[in-house]
């Protein structure tokens, strides 16, 4: 059996029609890759915590062992090269040292995409 789109609706309503299905499925599938920032909070505390503080104000326990000028970021203010997600990305992938910042920044580059894009949306969570 032929599925003829065209015969009863005419040309301009079988586009509309398509056009409005791809935008729910478009739609629709950016929901199920959203950054999950319950998730992204996981894998903060494993990793970055112990420098930024569980509240990102730069205040770990390590920090106090970190010299001045080194110091981790406050993740509640501004950003100096993390502006947008994409440079966040790189800043977790590559580590400060891959970006110009500070050396005692470590890769991340064994997590998986959708594991950076959720502390970046955890990291969102502790702007103020």
């Amino acid at each position: 059996m032929r599925l003829n789109l065209l015969s009863e609706r005419g040309p301009m309503k079988t586009h509309h029609t398509i056009i409005a299905v791809a935008f729910l499925l478009l739609a629709g599938s950016s929901s199920a890759f959203a950054a999950d920032a319950a998730k992204g909070g996981t894998l903060y505390a494993q990793r970055c915590a112990m420098c930024h503080g569980d509240k990102g104000a730069g205040d770990g326990p390590v920090a106090a062992t970190i010299p001045e000028g080194m110091k981790p970021r406050n993740l509640t203010a501004e950003y100096k090269y993390a502006t947008d997600d994409a440079k966040f990305k790189e800043l977790l992938q590559k580590g400060g040292a891959g970006v110009g910042l500070s050396p005692l920044m470590p890769a991340q580059s064994d997590l998986k995409p959708e594991d950076l894009d959720n502390i970046i949306a955890f990291v969102k969570t502790l702007k103020k």
